[in-house]
């Protein structure tokens, strides 16, 4: 019995997916695997880039059978075919403006990019180093490369992620609020948002996850010729639009409290099992 068919289930990954213990851990791939032969369609919607994410979960592409949601949404990717099926680029003439801000009042801020060829940063400084071994990137090889250069060299970027304490981070939220308010065109064009307690991201404004899951179940809706529902779980900021948007959004209970005002379901925490929770109640 198909009992999940027509079901399209997005999940985050950091903070929803990925329980510290391992035991739970495995019970939400083995939900995911029930969930699929019950007719069901299961896709990661992350932060974290192509090769962060496979560097982490090497068997990502497997436990999804539906595209991937990546860099905040800013790509689309077939796991089967190898491919995106839509890539959205960070405008840096856009952003540019804001980044000066943002260095004037905050310099010691590390940034990021992620790019077409992997990351790029202007400088290398402790607070980013510290960073990327704390989300478990230590080993991950970051180009050097000032930000004009950047620019000039048309290479394809789709995120940028702003390090620094999460109180200073909090206040570079609203300096970006400000920032699109009192600049039009910044605001039709970028999507802030913070994905972590340390980290504000830059996404073009059609790049969010709740933007590509929506753009998600239209394409499958249309390949498959019949209305997907959309099912979506997530504990951060980035995740909320997700929430909000899909037939069903849960959170789990360790979620940040406007993401778990923002769900019809909540369910057991993060490291207690959050999706094989939700599928169970969805179930």
């Amino acid at each position: 019995m198909e009992k999940f068919k027509g079901m399209l289930l997005v999940s985050d990954f950091d903070g929803t997916f990925t329980s510290r213990v391992p035991e739970n851990y495995k019970k939400n791939v083995e939900a995911i695997e029930k969930f699929k032969r019950g007719g069901g369609l299961f896709a990661f919607a992350t932060g974290r880039d192509y090769h962060s994410l496979l560097a982490i979960e090497p068997e990502f592409e497997n436990i999804s059978n539906a595209p991937v949601i990546i860099s905040n949404g800013a790509r689309l990717y077939n796991t089967r075919k190898k491919e995106y099926i839509i890539s959205h680029t960070l405008d840096l003439n856009l952003f540019s403006g804001f980044l000066e801000i943002l260095y004037s009042l905050y310099p010691e801020t590390g940034v990021r990019f992620s790019c077409e060829g992997g990351l790029v940063t202007s400088d290398l400084n402790e607070i980013l180093k510290d960073d990327l071994a704390d989300i478990f990137m230590r080993d991950t090889t970051v180009r050097v490369m000032p930000f004009d250069e950047l620019a000039a060299s048309g290479e394809n970027v789709y995120k940028c992620v702003m390090v620094n304490k999460p109180e200073i981070t909090d206040r570079l939220k609203e300096l970006a609020v400000s920032f699109c308010e009192q600049n039009a065109e910044a605001g039709r064009g970028i999507c802030f948002t913070k994905s972590y307690a340390r980290g504000l991201e830059a996404v073009n404004k059609n790049a969010s996850k709740g933007a590509t899951a929506k753009k998600l179940k239209e394409y499958l809706s249309g390949r498959d010729g019949f209305e997907y529902k959309l099912y979506a779980i997530g504990d951060y900021d980035n995740d909320l639009d997700m929430i909000k948007f899909a037939d069903c959004g849960a959170a789990p209970s360790s979620a940040l409290e406007e993401v778990k005002k923002a769900a019809s379901i909540i369910t057991a925490a993060c490291d207690d099992g959050a999706l094989a929770d939700f599928i169970d109640k969805i179930g």
